[in-house]
Parts: C-alpha cells; sequence; structure tokens
C-alpha cells in the first residue's frame, strides 16, 4: 500500500453508483416506534449482541436480576430471551458478575422483537458500556430482488462523518464513490437505503475530508426482501469506527478497524533537524510526515500491521513497534540531532467528561536533561505533574477563565519557572474538546533556549 495514496483516498467514477437510491436521513431515538409486525402480545423478544471492545463474554438479566443470555462472547449474538413488554428493565454484566455494566429501562412493544447492541464509547469520558436497542419488526421489502440497508452512527465522539456505499472495495488511493449521507455528531440519526440485492462495501470518513478515512470497506451482504442494519460504534481511540451488520431476525456480524491514526511529534533539538517518518506496508514503504522539529503533524491513517521507519537528519534511528488497531497514536521523536529516540505514546481524543471544560495532558519532549521532570499548571491548577522527558502524563481536565482562554506554565525539579505564566500568551482553547500540550525546546547548561508550548 502506498501510503501517500492512502491521503487522498481513491477516485471512482459515480456512474458506477447510480443504481444504489437512498430514502432519507431519519431521527433515530429510544422511541421504538414505526416498525411493522408487531403484536399486542405481553411479551417481546430479546437477544444481547455483545460489540464491546474489552468485555469478552457478557451475560444479560430481565427484570428482577433474572439471567436471560449467559455468556454471550464477544462478536456474537445470543438466541432470544422473553421480556416483558412496555418498560423492561434490561441490564448487562460481565459473565458471571451481579455488577451492572449498563442498565437501560426502554418500552418494548408486545410481540415485537430486539437486537440489544453493547458497545463502548467514550464520549461522556472514559470508555463505558451502553446498550442501544434495534427493532428487528421493520417493513420487509415488498418487490423481489429488493433489500433496505439501515446505518445508524453510534459514536458522537468521532465528531461529524460522511457515509459512502459502493459495489466494489474501495482499493487505497483517492475518494470513496456513492456518497449517501453524512452524520451530524449531536443528532442522532439513521440513513436508511433501499435497492438491489449483493454485497456493498461501506466507509466512512470525517465530514468534508476524504483524506480522514474512519472506515474502510466494511462488507455488508443482503439478499432479496431482507433488513438489515449497519451500526458504526467507536474504535479504541474514539476517532476510528468498528462496525456490525445484524440482519434482522437473522445473523449478525462485526468488522472490527484493522487501522491506527497516528500522527508525528518531532522535538529533536538542534539548529534545522530534520525528522522523517515512514511506514513499511506489505513491503512497500511510504512517507507519513516530515519536518523541523518542533512540529506537531496531522493524523494519518495507516494499516495498524505496517512498520514504522525514523529518520533525523537522514540518519536511521530505532523506531517503535506496537501500532494498535483502532487506535490513536502519537509518534515522540526526542533528543539530541545525534542522540535522538522515538516512542509511541497512545492518545485518547474522547471529549471531557464535562463539556464545559477541556480535556488536557501534556507530553515532555524537552531536551538536554534527563532529570527535567516537568509539571504543567492550567489556570492556576497542577493538570500535570512529575512527566519525564520522552513520556506523556495522563488526561485532566481544565477549565477556561473568564476571558476564554486557558493559561499555561511550566515548571521542573530543575527550575520552578521553565515557562512563566507572564512570559506565555493565553491559549484561547474551545470546551469539550481534547488537547495535547507538547513541550519542546532545548535545556542544555540552564540556557531554556527555545523552550515553547505547542498546543494542539
Amino acid at each position: 500500500m502506498n501510503l501517500s495514496n492512502v491521503k487522498s483516498f481513491l477516485k471512482r467514477d459515480m456512474k458506477n453508483f447510480k443504481w444504489w437510491s437512498a430514502v432519507g436521513v431519519v431521527a433515530v431515538g429510544l422511541t421504538l416506534s414505526g416498525c411493522g409486525g408487531s403484536s399486542s402480545n405481553s411479551s417481546a423478544s430479546v437477544r444481547l449482541a455483545n460489540a464491546s471492545l474489552t468485555h469478552p463474554s457478557l451475560d444479560l438479566w430481565v427484570t428482577n436480576a433474572v439471567t436471560s443470555a449467559t455468556a454471550v462472547a464477544l462478536n456474537t449474538v445470543s438466541s432470544y430471551v422473553s421480556a416483558p413488554s412496555g418498560a423492561a428493565t434490561l441490564q448487562v454484566n460481565d459473565h458471571g458478575s451481579s455488577t451492572g455494566l449498563t442498565i437501560s429501562t426502554p418500552t418494548l412493544a408486545g410481540g415485537g422483537h430486539y437486537t440489544l447492541l453493547a458497545y463502548e464509547s467514550g464520549a461522556t469520558g472514559g470508555s463505558v458500556v451502553k446498550m442501544y436497542p434495534l427493532p428487528e419488526d421493520w417493513t420487509i421489502p415488498a418487490q423481489a430482488g429488493t433489500t433496505q440497508v439501515r446505518i445508524l452512527d453510534f459514536a458522537p465522539e468521532a465528531g461529524n462523518l460522511d457515509v459512502y456505499v459502493a459495489a466494489s472495495p474501495v482499493a487505497a488511493g483517492g475518494t470513496p464513490a456513492g456518497f449517501v449521507g453524512s452524520f451530524n455528531a449531536s443528532v442522532a440519526q439513521a440513513i436508511v437505503l433501499s435497492e438491489g440485492v449483493g454485497t456493498y462495501y461501506v466507509t466512512v470518513t470525517a465530514s468534508n475530508n476524504l483524506a480522514d478515512v474512519r472506515m474502510l470497506n466494511m462488507p455488508v451482504a443482503v439478499t432479496s426482501q431482507q433488513v438489515a442494519t449497519v451500526s458504526l460504534t467507536p474504535a479504541s481511540g474514539g476517532s476510528l469506527l468498528d462496525g456490525s451488520l445484524l440482519i434482522q431476525q437473522g445473523a449478525f456480524t462485526t468488522f472490527r478497524n484493522t487501522a491506527t491514526r497516528v500522527r508525528l511529534a518531532s522535538a529533536v533539538s538542534g539548529t534545522a533537524s530534520n525528522v522523517v517518518a515512514s511506514v513499511t506496508t506489505g513491503g512497500v514503504t511510504s512517507t507519513l510526515d516530515f519536518g523541523v522539529a518542533p512540529q506537531f503533524g496531522s493524523y494519518y491513517v495507516v494499516p495498524a500491521n505496517s512498520s514504522l521507519n525514523v529518520t533525523v537528519n537522514s540518519v536511521a534511528i530505532p523506531a517503535p513497534a506496537g501500532l494498535a488497531t483502532g487506535a490513536d497514536m502519537t509518534l515522540l521523536v526526542f533528543g539530541g540531532p545525534t542522540t535522538a529516540a522515538a516512542s509511541l505514546i497512545t492518545d485518547d481524543n474522547r471529549p471531557p467528561t464535562n463539556p464545559a471544560l477541556v480535556k488536557m495532558r501534556l507530553i515532555n519532549g524537552i531536551t538536554g536533561n534527563t532529570n527535567n521532570v516537568v509539571k504543567l499548571v492550567a489556570n492556576g491548577v497542577a493538570l500535570a505533574t512529575g512527566v519525564s522527558p520522552g513520556a506523556a502524563s495522563a488526561y485532566g481536565s481544565a477549565g477556561i477563565n473568564q476571558y476564554g482562554n486557558v493559561n499555561l506554565s511550566l515548571s521542573s525539579s530543575l527550575d520552578a519557572n521553565l515557562i512563566p505564566p507572564t512570559a506565555l500568551t493565553a491559549f484561547t482553547l474551545n470546551p469539550n474538546t481534547t488537547y495535547t500540550v507538547f513541550a519542546v525546546g532545548d535545556y542544555s547548561t540552564g540556557s531554556k533556549s527555545g523552550l515553547t508550548l505547542i498546543v494542539q
């Protein structure tokens, strides 16, 4: 794969896609009405689909702590079990545990069928298990040879998205064909499509950014007079997407993202220290990013089975391994021009728990002294402490002051005012957003040469 092509994605003639028609974009909510086929029976049929990230086996309790579906393995769906119609209390636990990972009380229609999609999301802070009851009594297409596909977005942390559907897989290196609709992260919606049978491929990108691929080539195989539901759920980093396919009252399959979003953060000191990062996939090496330090680059999507390569002033240095599927990661290159090292840092770009705050962490890229363990203060409150060179802090939350700014200062065990508040221009940051503060510069012989903070 040529990663220079990945950045521009695949170009395809739209005429190849004219047979697919979009029915529309409709609102989605926990009001489970609008389905056909329900009756006035006193009970509903429910089953649990385990699309989580970190829970290998789940149990479903239906009212009064009764275990109804047991040991539902990751990427599988249970058999149907009975649940009372009306407001039914549903609880999902790790297998064998009595502690509820998530509890919901949806209104179920008598005689209705539902698949309870268990997934993990970090839209409100750390990754938590959530559950959504997918109705399975939508009216079957009346015409033979036709099918209906519903695409739902359960990943608000991924932001606004564009969705494409094509009849053949999209190759790396251009624009996807078959735009079918967009998702607004703040409004729950479904994209509903109706057309012929076959296998189609779903690609999702960031809104108006074809280079920022969040999910590539999820296969959707449908036969005549079926209703299929595609659910988009967050991968481990929150920005990339996993997918699942539910055939109404039929099979359930998952599609796990095999890519990583990675960016270059260069903190190599010295005049004109040029850092180049590349990736090798299937024997083909392509440039990922490059520039003169200090630099904080943009994210690029690469296959997680790629290997990284780094050069500093055209000299190769050992590159870290460990690109994780579905993750956002920072490739940090730091140190002196002849002693540079590289490390991989896992990012968490999910929004803060409190939407009025910013979520922030510190990467210490300051060179010149390995004892320069630093502390970051935001608006007078310690946000990160004890951060060693080449390392990152945990994420913390910071408020926006009365001027709409966040004032940052940096100190260390060597210097109480590496970057004092009086020397900084306040950063204007957006609430409900995640940032990394990148401390860079040379602290050799205590000169504080070029010490600065980059916020991105």
